[in-house]
């Protein structure tokens, strides 16, 4: 029977926010909120000066676009019926002047609107990257990382078409639809009125269109952050083993087959929806000009028009359309930019569930109290831990041994402040750690998991995470500490070698030494080894046993160990079993009282075999054969 570490009955948990089931409300998108669309839009109040130009450069382009059917209809009227050509020449040269100037006033507003919409996407970036930083372990053990990845990279970049698309083209053709309408009746009010007959005939179509489309984007985002989850966990070095192992290839084929095609399909959906929407407005827009050339020419003949006054009529008639059918669709895309902010403001509105304390704490001795502390994983679960109280001196090895899922390594996270108690509280040093901020804290905490995490860097890389500032020098020393420093120095590039996606190049064994070389270069005042050295040979345990023993005097060690060898040494081993401190002693104390510890001892060595070190076994062979020597 092992003595496996267990998490002390942390099963399903919850995240604080009903993640399956909001995501799926939140998808949905389809109701229109004012809190959220002026929250949207304040995240433009830093960019206001160059909204500022835009919006000017908006009503110039707008004013300037009225001015080539005007200089159009003189043309006509007064240089080629009139039969003057230095007119045609002048108002030639004066409509290509117009759209000059109008390109360059565009090419200035497509700048500043892809520099708006950029820095937003990028604040919203920094930001749900920082927030997502501050959340709970529980927040992660229920989300999925590939969702998250999602949100902060597909999400976020759908913003950049909101600042430079939605918000510039809403205010565009807005201008222009008023620019154009007043020209136009103060033309000819009859021929203003004809061509506003058709408006509703394609109108109507646009907000139909736009509708569905926006219900195919978002199943197209749900799907596409269901593919960025199964790429996320199966190209992963981890999941890409696990694929290989339980030869599940075919079967994740089968499933990445199934989102792609369903994602293609949308696609190809959505494209054909637009290309029959555009067929109906090309469609309605021949029809428009037609009834103004029918009803113009008849004008014209009875000499109740001029020419050029119904080819300009025709001109601001493809002004007119085109601002119509995209206004059309404002609806649609107010709403598709809401649920697409909903989404976004969901993560950055989840508090995080460890809160900072007011005070900090620079320079602990070490001591650690657990006051009447209850904790569990979730509302209804049981509890992991149940009334605990306990007391870990400072400047001493505390050893937690106990079956699976008794509460060890939850006691662990406690310490760190992974999780809070649900009632009771942990003391460092006499003070309640929820009063402490969080970085003062963990400066003074080193943590080496039983699975250690290295970055895809390299070595030196890894082990500076711990003190960006450390020297070459105290990097090394870490390492011999650690017994790890003769390996590295002996790879062919040395400290610069890199250990692949989370140190698959590097044995188990070899990433525990990383791991506790990284907690030594640290400098804590609290160590928590959470099967340290469960990976190591004997001689290599026994090598970092004795420099933990040697770099660790005078800090506080909390010990979790499998093994019962790692623990003898401790100067007080605590056995917990569902949730609770059942015995407390040293190694020859527990054995004396029986008890759990005395089980646990029996199973793991009941062959025979001695969990001394090795000189404590080397002195009691000694000593036997000296007592057989006198007996003989």
């Amino acid at each position: 029977m092992g003595m496996g570490m267990g998490f002390g009955g942390g099963g399903s948990g919850r995240m604080g926010w009903s993640s399956r089931t909001e995501l799926r409300e939140l998808a949905k998108g389809s109701r229109f909120d004012w809190a959220i669309l002026r929250r949207a839009l304040g995240s433009f109040a830093a960019y206001k000066w160059q909204s500022i130009v835009i919006i000017v450069s908006l009503f110039a382009t707008a004013g300037l676009g009225t001015l080539p059917p005007l200089f159009t209809r003189s043309i006509v009227n007064d240089g080629i019926l009139g039969r003057h050509f230095g007119v045609v020449l002048h108002l030639t040269f004066a409509v290509l002047a117009v759209a000059i100037v109008s390109g360059l006033l565009s090419v200035l507003q497509n700048y500043l609107s892809s520099v708006i919409g950029q820095r937003v996407m990028a604040d919203y970036r920094y930001r749900l990257f920082e927030h997502l930083h501050r959340q709970s372990q529980r927040f992660f053990v229920e989300a999925k990382s590939g969702e998250l990845v999602s949100r902060v990279m597909n999400d976020v970049g759908a913003i950049q078409t909101v600042a430079t698309s939605t918000i510039m083209s809403v205010v565009s053709n807005v201008l222009t639809i008023g620019t154009t309408l007043t020209v136009m009746f103060i033309l000819d009010w009859k021929l203003s009125l004809l061509s506003l007959v058709i408006v509703p005939f394609f109108v109507a179509p646009t907000q139909k269109v736009g509708s569905i489309r926006q219900d195919m984007q978002r199943d197209i985002q749900q799907y596409m952050a269901r593919m960025t989850t199964q790429l996320a966990e199966t190209l992963g070095i981890s999941g890409s083993m696990a694929v290989k192992a339980f030869a599940r290839e075919r079967y994740e084929m089968e499933r990445f087959s199934t989102v792609n095609n369903r994602l293609r399909d949308l696609t190809v959906r959505q494209s054909l929806v637009g290309r029959w929407f555009f067929m109906w407005v090309g469609l309605f827009s021949s029809i428009g000009p037609a009834l103004l050339y029918a009803y113009g020419g008849w004008l014209y003949i009875h000499h109740r028009i001029s020419l050029g006054t119904i080819i300009a009529f025709v001109a601001y008639l493809g002004r007119l359309y085109s601002p119509l059918s995209s206004l059309a669709q404002l609806q649609v895309t107010v709403l598709t930019s809401v649920a697409l902010f909903r989404r976004i403001y969901s993560l950055l509105d989840h508090p995080p569930e460890i809160q900072d304390g007011p005070s900090t704490i620079d320079a602990a001795r070490g001591t650690v109290t657990f006051e009447d502390v209850w904790f569990s994983y979730n509302d209804t679960g049981e509890p992991a831990l149940r009334g605990l109280n306990i007391e870990i001196p400072a400047g001493k090895v505390t050893a937690l041994v106990g079956p699976s899922g008794a509460g060890k390594t939850t006691i662990l996270h406690m310490v760190a402040r992974f999780y809070d108690p649900t009632s009771g509280v942990v003391c460092i040093d006499g003070h309640d750690l929820r009063t402490l901020t969080l970085e003062s804290l963990r400066n003074q905490i080193g943590l080496v998991p039983q699975e250690p995490f290295l970055f895809n860097d390299t070595v030196l890389a890894n082990l500076l995470y711990a003190r960006l500032d450390a020297t070459r020098e105290e990097v090394e020393d870490a390492c011999r500490a650690a017994q790890i420093h003769e390996l590295l120095a002996g790879l062919p590039d040395g400290y610069e070698t890199l250990v692949g996606e989370r140190g698959y190049r590097m044995s188990g064994g070899e990433k525990q030494r990383l791991a506790i070389a990284r907690v030594l270069l640290r400098h804590p005042r609290v160590v928590l080894l959470d099967e340290a050295t469960s990976s190591l040979d004997t001689l290599a345990e026994r090598r970092v046993q004795e420099a933990l023993q040697r770099l660790l005097q005078g800090r506080t060690a909390l010990v979790i160990a499998h093994r019962l060898s790692t623990v003898l040494s401790a100067h007080q081993i605590l056995v917990i079993d569902h949730g609770q401190v059942v015995a407390r002693g040293t190694h020859s104390e527990l054995l004396a009282q029986g008890g759990l510890y005395a089980q646990l001892y029996a199973e793991q060595f009941g062959g025979g075999e001695d969990p001394s070190p090795p000189e404590r076994r080397r002195t009691r062979q000694g000593m036997d054969e000296t007592e057989r020597t006198e007996n003989a």
